[in-house]
C-alpha cells in the first residue's frame, strides 16, 4: 500500500508539476513494479526483501530445547519456558467443533490469561502421527504456569516436537525446507486465519494421512490494551466510512461487513473476551526430500479443496519452523 501511494505521487509530481526530474519516471515505474502483486500472495517488493533476507542469512540454526519437571526452555537465540500439557486421548481430537465442552474450557483458560497486564501465548500442537512416527498426540504449551482443564495432565516431554530431541539441534535452511537431524520438514502458514471461521478446513487436514502437525498460535492481549486497540479500530474505520460517504463514493456491503465485525469485537472485548492475534501452522515432513514435495502438494491440494489457502513460505523456512514450536519463540 505504501509503495503504490509512493509511486502515484511520483508519477503525479512528474506529470503536473512543470520542470519535474527526469529520475522520477523510472523511479516511479519501479515503486509501481514493487508494488503490484507477486508470488504467493505477496508483492514484488516483498518478495524482494525475503529474497534478499534469505541470501544474506547463515543457513544453519541452532535449537536448543531443556526439559524439567515442570517445563520446557526452547532457546533459539530468543529463550522461552513453556509450560507443556498433554491431551488424554480416546481417539482423534475433534477439531471441527462438535467438542464443545473442550472448546469452552480451554476459552475460559485463555480469557484468565488476558485479565493479566502481560501479553500470554498459547498453543495447540496436533500430531497426526502414523505409522512412521507413532500415535496421534496433542500438546498444549502456554507461556505462564496456571490450572488448565482436567482434560490435560503435565509432562514437559510433550513440548519436544517428534522432528526434534532434546539438547541442541542444528537447522539447515534451505528455500524451500528446513532440515533436522531427524527429517526433512516443510512449514506452511494458512492465510488469513480466523479462529472459528475454518473448522470444517480443520477436521479435513487433521484426518488427513500421517507426519502432518497442526501447530495453532495464539497472542493473548492484555484485556486494557484489548479494550483500547478495538475502540481505536472501530473509530477509525468509522470515521473513513463517513469520509467515504460524504465525499460520494460508495461504501461496499463488504466494507460494511467488516465494520459490522469490528463492533461486535468491540463489544465482546468489553464484556471480558479475550483478543487474541492467530496464526495457523501446517507442518509437513518426511524421510527425503523427494517424498517431502509430494506430500507438501497433496497437502496443499487438499487444503485448497477444503478453502484453506497455504503460503508456502519459500525463503522464510527457518523462521516459521521456530515460530511453530512451543511459545512461539521470535514471533
Amino acid at each position: 500500500m505504501v509503495l503504490g501511494a509512493a509511486a502515484i505521487v511520483l508519477g503525479s509530481d512528474a506529470l503536473l508539476r512543470a520542470g519535474g526530474r527526469w529520475w522520477e519516471w523510472p523511479l516511479a515505474g519501479v515503486t509501481g513494479a514493487c508494488a503490484s502483486p507477486g508470488p504467493a500472495a505477496r508483492s514484488w517488493g516483498q518478495w524482494g526483501v525475503g529474497e534478499a533476507r534469505f541470501l544474506l542469512r547463515r543457513r544453519v540454526r541452532w535449537v536448543s530445547l531443556e526439559t524439567d519437571e515442570e517445563a520446557v526452555v526452547v532457546d533459539v537465540g530468543v529463550s522461552q519456558r513453556v509450560w507443556c500439557y498433554e491431551f488424554t486421548h480416546r481417539g482423534r481430537l475433534d477439531l471441527s467443533g462438535r467438542d464443545g465442552e473442550l472448546a469452552s474450557r480451554l476459552a475460559r483458560m485463555v480469557e484468565s490469561f488476558a485479565t493479566g497486564t502481560d501479553h500470554a501465548h498459547v498453543a495447540l500442537h496436533v500430531d497426526t502421527g502414523g505409522r512412521s512416527n507413532g500415535a496421534a498426540r496433542t500438546s498444549l504449551s502456554v507461556s505462564t504456569a496456571s490450572p488448565v482443564p482436567s482434560e490435560w495432565h503435565r509432562r514437559s516431554a510433550a513440548g519436544v516436537p517428534r522432528c526434534l530431541t532434546l539438547g541442541r539441534s542444528a537447522l539447515i535452511e534451505r528455500r524451500h525446507y528446513v532440515r533436522t537431524p531427524q527429517c526433512v520438514v516443510r512449514t506452511l502458514r494458512v492465510a488469513d486465519f480466523a479462529a472459528g471461521r475454518a473448522s470444517d478446513a480443520l477436521e479435513t487436514l487433521g484426518g488427513y494421512g500421517s507426519g502432518l502437525v497442526l501447530s495453532l498460535h495464539a497472542r493473548v492481549i492484555p484485556l486494557v490494551r484489548a479494550r483500547r486497540l478495538t475502540a481505536r479500530a472501530v473509530h477509525r474505520v468509522g470515521t473513513d466510512a463517513e469520509v467515504a460517504r460524504g465525499a460520494g463514493f460508495r461504501w461496499s456491503a463488504r466494507d460494511q461487513k467488516a465494520l459490522d465485525a469490528l463492533r461486535e469485537r468491540e463489544e465482546l472485548v468489553a464484556q471480558g473476551a479475550a483478543l487474541c492475534q492467530w496464526a495457523l501452522f501446517v507442518l509437513v515432513s518426511a524421510d527425503d526430500v523427494g517424498t517431502l514435495r509430494r506430500r507438501v502438494n497433496e497437502t496443499r491440494e487438499m487444503a485448497r479443496s477444503s478453502g484453506l489457502r497455504l503460503d508456502p513460505g519459500v525463503g522464510v523456512q527457518g523462521e516459521w519452523f521456530t515460530w511453530q514450536l512451543p511459545g512461539g519463540p521470535g514471533w
